[in-house]
C-alpha cells in the first residue's frame, strides 16, 4: 500500500474523501504521518521492520547505530552501553577485527519507501487510526474523537502486533523434541 491510500484511509475515518497534498487535510497528513509512523513501529518488534546487520567499529569499542535504526532489539555482546547514537562495549571482549557487531533492529526504512506492508492489513488499520486520531481535533474540531481513535487504534495494533508474533514464532521448536526422539540404544 502507498503512503496517499493510506492517508485517504485516514481521511475516510474522519469523514473526509480524498488526500490533496496542499490542502488543510493534505498539510495535517503530511504532518503527522512520520511521528504516527515511528509511534506505530516503537509499538512492538515487528517482523517485517526488523533487520540484522553487521556494524563495523567507528573507533575500538564504539559502534554507530545505522541512519534507519529506530530501536535496538538484540546486540551480540554481554555489556554495553547506547549513548546518543552509539554503542559503547564494557569489558575487556571485543569483536575479533573484522567481524563487527551484530545489532538486530527496528528499521524506519518503511517511511522513507513509502511503501506500507500490504501483507499486514491489522498493523495498516492501527496506523490508519492512528493517524485519524492525531489528525482529529484540527479536522473535526471534536478532540474526543481523538481518544476514541486512538484507543481503536492500540487496540488494532495490539493484535496486529500478537498476530506478527504467533507467525514470527510459528516454527519454534521444543528444545528436548529431537533429544527425546532419540535412542538411549544406539
Amino acid at each position: 500500500m502507498d503512503k496517499v491510500t493510506l492517508f485517504e484511509q485516514s481521511l475516510h475515518i474522519l469523514g473526509d474523501r480524498e488526500y490533496k497534498r496542499e490542502s488543510p487535510t493534505g498539510r495535517e497528513c503530511d504532518l503527522w504521518f512520520p511521528i504516527v509512523l515511528a509511534e506505530a513501529l516503537n509499538f512492538g518488534s515487528w517482523s517485517f521492520a526488523t533487520l540484522r546487520r553487521i556494524l563495523p567499529p567507528v573507533s575500538p569499542g564504539v559502534y554507530r547505530l545505522p541512519e534507519d535504526c529506530l530501536r535496538p532489539l538484540k546486540i551480540n555482546h554481554s555489556s554495553f552501553e547506547l549513548i546518543g547514537r552509539d554503542i559503547l562495549l564494557h569489558t575487556t571482549y571485543q569483536p575479533e577485527p573484522g567481524n563487527g557487531l551484530e545489532l538486530t533492529y527496528i528499521t524506519n526504512a518503511l517511511g522513507k519507501a513509502e511503501i506500507l506492508p500490504d501483507s499486514q492489513p491489522l498493523f495498516l488499520r492501527g496506523l490508519s487510526l492512528l493517524l485519524a486520531a492525531r489528525m482529529a481535533p484540527k479536522i473535526t474540531g471534536q478532540p474526543q474523537l481523538s481518544f476514541t481513535l486512538e484507543e481503536a487504534a492500540n487496540s488494532a495494533l495490539a493484535e496486529a502486533l500478537h498476530k506478527d508474533a504467533l507467525a514470527q514464532h510459528s516454527n519454534d521448536q521444543h528444545p528436548l523434541e529431537r533429544i527425546l526422539g532419540l535412542s538411549i540404544v544406539g
